[in-house]
This record gives C-alpha cells, sequence and structure tokens, in this order.
C-alpha cells in the first residue's frame, strides 16, 4: 500500500519518464483499480503540465495517452509519449509517434472519454461543479455535464447538457461559452449566469444577467435570437423558438435551494418536475385535475412530501403504489 505522497512522487516520475518497467505496470493497474484512482492520475498530470512548460510542443500539447483495449475488453496498458526540443531528429520520431498514437484513440473512440470529463447527479441529489476556466455549474437532479479535462485541449468553450443547470459563467472576450443540448440548440455567451433546461426532446433557457444568444441547427440552415435577462425562450417538439418574459423572477434556478416556485403551473407539469427530480413514476387520473393550477413556492428535498403538499393544495389525494405516484379525485 503506497501512501499519497509517495503515489504523488511515483506518478510525476512516471510523467518525466523516469520510471522503471514494473513502476510502470504497477501505474497501470493503480489507475485500473477504480475510477478515484484515475481522477488523482489526471490531477497530478494537470498539475505537471503546468510547473514544466519545457514539454510542450510547438503545437501546445504534445503528450497522448492512451487506453489500448483489445477485444475482450482488457487493458493492454497506459502508454504516454513526451516530445521534447533537443535534437530534431528525435523530435520528429516522437511527435510522430504520438501522431500515430492520437490517430489510434481516435479509431478506438477513447480520445473524447480521456479529454472529456462527465458529471453527473442521481435523482433528488444536486451538485455543484467548478470548471477549468471558473465557470461554476450547478447541476439539478437527474442531469449529465460533459466538459473538457484540461484548459490546453478546448479550442473552444463547449460543454454538453443533458437535463438542467444552472451556469455563472467566467467572463472571457475572445473565447464563447457553448452550452449544446441534445436536440441541436446552442447556447452561446460570453459571461453571464443562465439556466437551461434539456429534457424530453423540450428545451428552456432562462436568462439572469448578461445576454446570450440561442442557434438552432436544423436542416435548412440555422436560426438564431438573442436574449435579455429577464427572458425566458422555450423550444419543444416542433423546433420553434417561443421567447416570453420572466413573470416571477424567484423562479430562476430556484431548485439550486431545493425550493420550487410555481405560477399557473398545471399538474401536468408538476408531475413532470417530480418525475425528472425524482426518478418517481406519475400518473394522473383524469384530465380535469391535469389542467389544475398551482402558484406559490415551497420548499421540499422528498419525493412524497412534495407530492403530498401539491395533492393538498389542489384539493385532491395522491396515493402510492410501489414507486408510483397517483394523483386522484377526492370522493
Amino acid at each position: 500500500m503506497h501512501d499519497k505522497d509517495t503515489i504523488k512522487e511515483l506518478l510525476l516520475n512516471y510523467f518525466k519518464g523516469s520510471v522503471s518497467v514494473i513502476q510502470k505496470k504497477w501505474i497501470d493497474d493503480w489507475v485500473n483499480e477504480s475510477p478515484a484512482n484515475e481522477e488523482v492520475f489526471y490531477a497530478y498530470l494537470e498539475e505537471w503540465e503546468r510547473k514544466n512548460p519545457q514539454y510542450l510542443t510547438d503545437t501546445e500539447q504534445a503528450l497522448v495517452t492512451f487506453r489500448d483495449k483489445s477485444e475482450t475488453g482488457t487493458s493492454a496498458g497506459i502508454t504516454s509519449v513526451f516530445v521534447r526540443k533537443p535534437q530534431k531528429h528525435r523530435s520528429i520520431k516522437l511527435f510522430l509517434v504520438a501522431s500515430l498514437t492520437l490517430f489510434g484513440l481516435l479509431f478506438l473512440g477513447t480520445y473524447k472519454g480521456i479529454t472529456v470529463k462527465t458529471y453527473r447527479t442521481g435523482y433528488g441529489e444536486l451538485a455543484t461543479v467548478t470548471l477549468y476556466d471558473g465557470t461554476v455549474v450547478y447541476l439539478n437532479a437527474n442531469s449529465e455535464l460533459k466538459a473538457p479535462r484540461f484548459a490546453f485541449l478546448a479550442n473552444s468553450r463547449k460543454v454538453e447538457l443533458t437535463g438542467e443547470a444552472s451556469f455563472n459563467v467566467t467572463h472571457d472576450p475572445i473565447n464563447k461559452f457553448i452550452v449544446q443540448t441534445m436536440n441541436g440548440l446552442d447556447v452561446v455567451v460570453h459571461g453571464t449566469e443562465f439556466t437551461v433546461y434539456n429534457r424530453r426532446h423540450n428545451t428552456e433557457v432562462q436568462l439572469k444577467s448578461g445576454k446570450v444568444e440561442l442557434i438552432k441547427h436544423n436542416a435548412t440552415g440555422e436560426e438564431s435570437i438573442v436574449m435579455k435577462p429577464g427572458e425566458k425562450v422555450r423550444m419543444e417538439d416542433d423546433g420553434i423558438l417561443q421567447k416570453e418574459k420572466v413573470k416571477v423572477p424567484e423562479e430562476f434556478a430556484s431548485w439550486k435551494q431545493y425550493r420550487y416556485v410555481f405560477d399557473q403551473t398545471s399538474l401536468t407539469d408538476i408531475a413532470r418536475i417530480i418525475s425528472d427530480n425524482y426518478g418517481v413514476e406519475v400518473e394522473i387520473s383524469g384530465d380535469s385535475i391535469g389542467k389544475r393550477t398551482l402558484s406559490g413556492s415551497f420548499r421540499s428535498e422528498d419525493a412524497k412530501e412534495f407530492a403530498d403538499a401539491v395533492a393538498q393544495v389542489l384539493g385532491i389525494s395522491m396515493e402510492i403504489e410501489e414507486k408510483r405516484f397517483r394523483f386522484i379525485e377526492l370522493d
């Protein structure tokens, strides 16, 4: 068992290329033991790169790290290639090795898995993520964010979102920050605070401060719309962008404190929120009660507490069968 300091020293030597074959094998096995070990590996790698700019090539970065998986799924180890600038022929030789390795990564489909970090939240779980550029992202429950793992790999500040998140973007006058959704809508910003909801082929963007541009990609080209603070834009299955003023400013990312704000919100929409955030199947018995609306706010971290409160206010009943909630009319 190696302690933290010993592992760090061993990894730093590994990045410098000064470890033995046995030590390389140990590092390979250790990284494959758990995702936590892999994260430690990348954290020390990023720290080492910041402190050792002499290892950077003319193209900014000549480190290629990859995993070569065999058809049986077993790991063939981790290979790292570091390109220095001493003799010209040595640089050319190692650069060719790095290029071939990179091609292998792209071919195997593993390159993106190494350069992109995925953040996920479970049902009823919230998370705060700080990206490499200082941008802070608040992930709502049952959401996923994919972002560049390292700053030097980010030619553009692009992230992919499935679910719902609030963004506080670090200002950068040169590089735009882009949130990509699964239905072809890009949210393009410089520095601002906004939320993006992206579930079930529906997307909603709400802007608190700054300015964002929405770009919708379709078969005939692109459609764009610029938002101002206090506005929200919704896009459903038809792909049409609908902009409107936010009626209740307090609703902006209120879920970060487990607070839900409603403004003439139908029971059908509330049922969707419960299902999305808590992973509970919700059934509404009768179209009439599904159209009932609720206004106000309350705080809840529990799905049953949430549903009970809604039922009480709307004057209906809520029953539970296994993991299914059912809203029904009172007799």
